[in-house]
């Protein structure tokens, strides 16, 4: 799951795929210029932050299977 963000220097990507990491890419004229890993303990914590930092952003909420 991907959330863009466009902001006046550069857009900022985030990506998250299930497991204890986000990957957060910073893009500007459409070339990366930053590229890092965010590491959690749990994967509980990863979605946590995901949800919480693309939370004003509709259609980018984790659902949680049961």
């Amino acid at each position: 799951m991907t959330r863009y963000s466009a902001d006046h220097l550069y857009q900022e990507h985030l990506e998250y795929h299930g497991s204890t990491a986000i990957e957060r890419i910073l893009k500007r004229a459409g070339a990366t210029i930053k590229r890092e890993w965010l590491y959690f303990d749990s994967v509980r914590e990863a979605e946590s932050f995901f949800n919480d930092y693309t939370s004003e952003y509709e259609g980018y909420r984790l659902q949680r299977a049961s």
